[in-house]
């Protein structure tokens, strides 16, 4: 039996989550309809990367496509006689050509968006998910992303092989994105279904969560994207682009969806157009928080998750160096609770600094745990300091401290000697310096206050 492949490449902020959260908890359904959908995880947001790992492997830092996964999904589906494979990943998008040589027959799905609301979608997904730290950038020319690309693919590989649709309320089949999506494969869409997986930040959030990207880890992070999702406000809706900007980069979005609707064939185009061409305007805010928005986020945070609240106090400790502890928002994190009363349960939560890397031989991630600095670690220490034997651990760690104290790191000075501490907790100089390390940070945050 010759398997149908349907592929789903997205791409980005066209609804993905939602389709792969909706496939993956009903394919059981999908198989007695004969479509076989690859299971794969998701993360506590309910975000994955689809069937990615189905068809790649990782080789290093390098996505490698593996044709015996393929064959041996192509011959489960032969066995139990499904008559589709259906495959979704926004990876695929960015390696469509590798997937066309190797799957000649394939077809693949994916949705046009207006490039402006992409435009800024992209932008918070930036701030939400990488740590993108800066203002939005507004040129003179709306970037075409996606859809230059997918021009670009549907040109070389032909039109034939793909099903494009429109990304619009006004286009879904059904009037949202899964029954849109159910409508192309021919199966009723389920009862119990979910629009909205990765749902958007209020104003306050996306701001609070770009200011907290300067110096929380990658954990701390992920534990407040699920919060900061739930924070509610006035300003759900909001665009970061003034009335000038918005109404230049709007002529520009629909001079690129209709000449690209004018080359090939998208389902419900029109209404893509139309949805386009009469969009307003959200309420639009500078990008700056101010002390009373900011106290309102960090206060639902304390309430919500105490844990969370008392790890982002302790990373601003530990950062006490920077402008953003020194800051009225910093000041007022802080403001909770004292280095010592957050310091124990989140000791060692990471390392900062290139100095350790180098004297290590090996790199150690800014926000990897300082106790996992191994004994081998430490050895290549001293032979790079030329350290002799006879001086222990203890004092290693507490003369680094002292040197990263010297150099007005006292975060990192605190950190050291901390862990210095674990080896000698009767140390007297050891006890001494952590009293002076915390009353230093104290005392700067007093003066700040």
């Amino acid at each position: 039996m010759t398997v149908n492949i349907l592929i789903h490449i997205g791409p980005p902020k066209t609804g993905t989550s939602a389709i792969q959260f909706c496939l993956k908890n009903d394919r059981k359904r999908l198989a007695e309809a004969g479509i076989f959908y690859p299971e794969h995880t998701t993360d506590i947001n309910g975000i994955s990367s689809g069937n990615l790992n189905s068809i790649f492997d990782t080789v290093g830092d390098d996505r490698v496509l593996n044709e015996a996964k393929i064959t041996q999904l192509l011959e489960l589906c032969n066995r139990s006689n499904f008559h589709t494979l259906l495959l979704s990943s926004e990876f695929f998008f960015e390696r469509l050509a590798d997937i066309v040589e190797l799957l000649p027959s394939a077809r693949f799905i994916a949705y046009v968006r207006n490039p402006l609301d992409s435009f800024e979608s992209l932008y918070n997904q930036s701030v939400k998910r990488h740590h993108h730290t800066k203002p939005i950038k507004n040129s003179a020319k709306l970037p075409r992303f996606y859809l230059a690309k997918l021009d670009k693919f549907i040109d070389q590989f032909s039109a034939k092989r793909f099903i494009l649709r429109s990304y619009s309320s006004k286009a879904f089949v059904g009037g949202n994105i899964i029954a849109d999506f159910y409508s192309i494969l021919g199966v009723t869409p389920p009862d119990n279904i979910i629009n909205q997986i990765n749902p958007s930040y209020s104003f306050e959030a996306l701001e609070f969560k770009r200011w907290l990207n300067q110096f929380c880890s990658p954990q701390i992070a992920l534990k407040a994207d699920k919060l900061l999702q739930a924070f509610s406000s006035d300003t759900q809706r909001f665009t970061l682009l003034n009335a000038e900007t918005f109404e230049r980069y709007k002529i520009q979005a629909y001079d690129y969806v209709n000449d690209f609707c004018v080359k090939y064939d998208v389902y419900m185009s029109a209404a893509l157009l139309e949805d386009i061409y009469s969009c307003v305007s959200k309420p639009y805010f500078e990008q700056k928080l101010s002390l009373d928005q900011f106290k309102v986020v960090a206060n639902y945070l304390h309430e919500c998750n105490p844990s969370l609240y008392r790890s982002i106090c302790y990373s601003l400790y530990l950062v006490s160096y920077r402008r953003c502890f020194r800051s009225e928002f910093g000041q007022y994190i802080t403001s909770k609770y004292k280095l010592s009363e957050v310091a124990n349960k989140n000791m060692f939560k990471s390392i900062i600094t290139k100095f350790i890397n180098k004297l290590a031989g090996r790199h150690i991630d800014e926000h990897t745990v300082i106790s996992t600095i191994s004994s081998d670690d430490l050895v290549r220490l001293r032979a790079k300091l030329h350290i002799e034997d006879s001086i222990s651990d203890a004092d290693l760690l507490r003369e680094l401290a002292v040197l990263a104290e010297k150099n007005d790191d006292i975060g990192l000075a605190y950190r050291l000697m901390s862990r210095a501490m674990v080896l000698r907790p009767s140390g007297p100089l050891i006890k001494s310096k952590l009293k002076y390390y915390e009353q230093r940070i104290e005392n700067e945050k007093r003066l700040n206050s």
